[in-house]
C-alpha cells in the first residue's frame, strides 16, 4: 500500500513529489506518456522564477526531476489508464497492467494542447509554433505572427500579440490551415487550405499561436472524481477533489492561469493536503 502515488510528471507532478518526500512519504511518481509535461515542448521560457534569462522547458523540468529524485522520490514509467476510488484504498490500474493501490492520490495530468493536426505542425511545433501567449508572445516583438483559432480567445490572442509589438498577419481558422511550412529549423508561413476565407496561398510568418482550447487530461478517471463541463477536475480549497483522500493539481484542474509556476505551487499544496489528511 502506497501512501502518496501521483499521477503525471510535470511541473505540479514533481513539486507534489517533492514536497511529499520530504515529508517522508515515499511517492510514487506514474510518470504517463509525456514525462514532464507540456512544459518539456517549450523551447523558450522567460517567466520561470529564479531563472534569470531564457530557458528550455526540459532544461526546467529536469532539474525539477533531478532535485525530487534526490529527495526520494520514486518513478514508474507507465501510464494509468482507469481508477477505481470507491474503497478507503484508492485503486489505480496502469497501461502494463499493474495495479496499484494507495492510500492517498494526486491527480496532476496537465492539459494537452487540442491540434490542429495539419502537415507540418509537429515539426515545427516549439520552432515558432506555440501555444503559450504568456511565455512567447514577447519574442515576437517586431515580427509577423500568425493567430490560430476562432471567437473571442482569437480576438484576445489578436490584442494580446499587438500589445507587445507583434504584428498580426492574419487569424485563422484550424479548418483554413493546410501546412505549416518552414525551412526545416524554423517556421516560415501558414499555406492556406483551398476553402480559407482568408484568400489562397501562404501567410508569411515567424509564428503562429494557437489559441485553441487546451483539454484537461482526465478521461481514465471514468467519473471516479467530479469534473467540470470542459473535464477539469472540481476542486475545492484548491486541491480538494469530490473524494477524500484525492487531490488534483495543475492544468487538469485549473480551468484558467494553465502556467508553470501556477502548477508548481498547487504541487506544492495537494501534497501539504495528503501529508495532514494522511495524519488524520
Amino acid at each position: 500500500m502506497e501512501k502518496v502515488v501521483i499521477i503525471g510528471s510535470g511541473p505540479a507532478g514533481l513539486t507534489a513529489g517533492l514536497y511529499a518526500a520530504r515529508a517522508r512519504l515515499s511517492p510514487l511518481v506514474v510518470e504517463g506518456m509525456e514525462r514532464g509535461g507540456q512544459l518539456v515542448q517549450t523551447l523558450h521560457v522567460a517567466n520561470w522564477p529564479g531563472h534569470p534569462g531564457v530557458a528550455k522547458g526540459a532544461d526546467i523540468v529536469d532539474a525539477m526531476r533531478r532535485q525530487a529524485e534526490d529527495a526520494g522520490v520514486r518513478f514508474k514509467m507507465d501510464v494509468v489508464k482507469s481508477v477505481d476510488f470507491s474503497g478507503e484504498a484508492k485503486r489505480l490500474f496502469t497501461l502494463m497492467g499493474d495495479e496499484i493501490e494507495a492510500e492517498t492520490v494526486i491527480v496532476a495530468t496537465g492539459a494537452g494542447v487540442s491540434k490542429t493536426n495539419a502537415p507540418g505542425e509537429a515539426k515545427y511545433f516549439g520552432r515558432g509554433i506555440s501555444a503559450c501567449l504568456v511565455c512567447d508572445a514577447a519574442f515576437y516583438s517586431g515580427r509577423r505572427v500568425v493567430v490560430v483559432g476562432e471567437g473571442a480567445p482569437a480576438v484576445g490572442a489578436k490584442r494580446y500579440l499587438e500589445g507587445v509589438g507583434a504584428t498580426v498577419a492574419a487569424v485563422l481558422a484550424p479548418s483554413e490551415i493546410a501546412e505549416f511550412e518552414g525551412d526545416g529549423q524554423r517556421l516560415a508561413g501558414v499555406a492556406l487550405s483551398p476553402s480559407s476565407a482568408s484568400g489562397s496561398g501562404t501567410v508569411a510568418a515567424d509564428g503562429a499561436f494557437l489559441v485553441t482550447a487546451r483539454l484537461p487530461e482526465t478521461k481514465f478517471l471514468g467519473g471516479a472524481l467530479e469534473l467540470d463541463p470542459k473535464g477539469h477536475v472540481v476542486t475545492t480549497d484548491t486541491v480538494r477533489t469530490s473524494v477524500p483522500g484525492v487531490f488534483a493539481a495543475g492544468d487538469c484542474a485549473r480551468p484558467r492561469y494553465k502556467q508553470a509556476v501556477v502548477a508548481a505551487a498547487d504541487g506544492a499544496i495537494a501534497a501539504l493536503a495528503a501529508q495532514e489528511y494522511l495524519s488524520r
